[in-house]
């Protein structure tokens, strides 16, 4: 293999490696970190020729300020998933307190994902109080500075770089060659997660509330500004979309607030309101990154409450609601493998009174939206709800239901639910294609599940459901969706 194949071969591993972490710290696998900086320690030793890096963790627990060291080179490095200039004060903080900086005469922040496009160096040096130095442009590493070196690695210590991904990435034990591993008895697997891509405006408005509308909010909490402008709309007889949020006394939203005819008009000062970009917006800090996701949370929710698919506050998930509130069954055609229908609602009735509802079943899912630097995703975790009554209230039994479904599905069938919402979202947008609605207040749209090849088989025995002894009891409670 050539150099250029080698770098090739590097440029991939990295990127993959990457993107594991990043996945792993959207499901809260925060483990993955511990093991990810084996990995960086030996790359850094590999590519930079540090040859006595090594993990401080391994020595000392929660070793303060930093995780890896080369005490010959005085080289001490961060590995950190955290990119903000919040994480670099804390760990030159540490740094100095427990007086690193007499041993190290370099300290080196890398981040797992990526780093920010640029830090605040004013407040790097004032962290740094004369005793370190440390440069946001020099010393803030991530995978584009290993690729940097890797594209200056003799080819000896190149391949022993890439040998040590591939090991890891395999699953197998740092140090391990090739040759000391017994093959899989079985083929890799595709490592489905439940997360799809999204997408969004690449700008959206500020306007600030009136002066009238702050009156009238009063000495209320800045959470309960809904609740004050729905009053305020109640009074006026107007209603307007939910794809909006308040914040700093300001309307956030995706809808132009510069044109007259905004849905938002009674609620701003005339001649406030500004265009941004959406990126811009949610890199200022973590704060308008929050502010950002719950703007994408509220444009979702506008968009599936014309699919009758309703927010649901109290347990902060979605529901599928019945086409039409006296049907007694919703069910929508999907393609996985194949076409198929699933039935998203259903309405028993007690089978001494028919006319009195037993329960009502619903499909639902809660969602969270994740930034990973260079992509936008929405992970996505099904559920059942339980409701009663015509206004779909919480079931008071809703949760020894779930509880009992839970116990009777298993990992397939888990699987099959998100897989089916996955695609129902994403067939919204092609609805969207060939439908006469306007699209002006469409905010939201859908890509692919995110997936991983290569992962090591599993023994689908193993996820089984528990086996039910009181079939007959769960069908008669809960009935079975397709």
């Amino acid at each position: 293999m050539n150099i250029l194949d080698l770098q090739n071969e590097f440029r991939e591993l990295i990127a993959r490696f990457r993107q594991e972490i990043e996945a792993a710290s959207a499901m809260t696998q925060f483990d993955a970190h511990q093991v990810a900086e084996n990995v960086i320690c030996g790359l850094l030793r590999e590519l930079c020729d540090w040859p006595d890096m090594h993990n401080l963790n391994a020595d000392q627990a929660n070793f303060p300020g930093i995780d890896l060291a080369d005490d010959t080179a005085r080289v001490a490095v961060q590995v950190t998933a955290t990119a903000d200039i919040g994480k670099i004060k804390h760990t030159i903080d540490t740094f100095i307190r427990h007086n690193l900086h007499e041993q190290y005469d370099r300290l080196v922040l890398y981040v797992l994902t990526a780093k920010q496009g640029s830090y605040s160096q004013s407040i790097i040096e004032t962290a740094c109080q004369g005793k370190v130095k440390f440069s946001s442009s020099h010393d803030v590493w991530d995978y584009r500075e290993l690729c940097a070196k890797a594209a200056e690695a003799p080819p000896k210590r190149l391949q022993a770089a890439v040998d040590h991904l591939k090991a890891h990435l395999r699953g197998v034990p740092i140090g391990l060659a090739d040759e000391d591993i017994d093959p899989p008895n079985s083929p890799a697997e595709t490592l489905t997660s439940n997360l799809i891509d999204v997408w969004f405006p690449p700008r959206l408005y500020v306007a600030q509330i009136n002066q009238d509308l702050i009156k009238r909010h009063g000495k209320r909490k800045e959470g309960r500004w809904r609740k004050t402008i729905r009053e305020l709309n109640q009074d006026m007889g107007v209603r307007i979309p939910s794809a909006y949020v308040i914040h700093s006394r300001s309307v956030i939203t995706f809808f132009d607030l510069t044109k007259d005819a905004n849905p938002f008009r009674h609620l701003i000062e005339l001649g406030t309101a500004e265009e941004h970009s959406s990126q811009d917006f949610f890199m200022i800090d973590d704060d308008h990154e929050r502010v950002f996701k719950s703007l994408l949370r509220f444009s979702l929710q506008h968009r599936l409450a014309r699919e009758r698919v309703h927010w649901e506050s109290e347990s902060k998930e979605f529901i599928f609601l019945p086409r039409e509130d006296n049907l007694d069954q919703r069910t929508e055609t999907w393609e996985g493998a194949k076409k198929s229908t699933r039935t998203v609602f259903t309405r028993q009735y007690n089978k001494k009174d028919p006319s009195k509802v037993f329960t009502q079943k619903h499909l639902s899912f809660s969602v969270d939206f994740l930034n990973l630097e260079d992509q936008w995703l929405i992970s996505i975790t099904p559920n059942w709800y339980f409701s009663y009554g015509r206004d779909f209230r919480k079931s008071p039994f809703g949760q020894d239901n779930l509880s009992w479904i839970k116990r009777q599905e298993n990992n397939q069938q888990v699987r099959n639910h998100f897989r089916f919402i996955a695609a129902w979202l994403l067939s919204l947008d092609e609805e969207d294609l060939f439908s006469d609605q306007s699209k002006e207040d469409i905010f939201i749209s859908f890509g692919e599940i995110l997936s991983f090849d290569g992962a090591p088989a599993l023994d689908e025995s193993r996820w089984a459901a528990l086996p039910s002894q009181v079939k007959d009891e769960f069908e008669r409670r809960l009935g079975l969706f397709e």
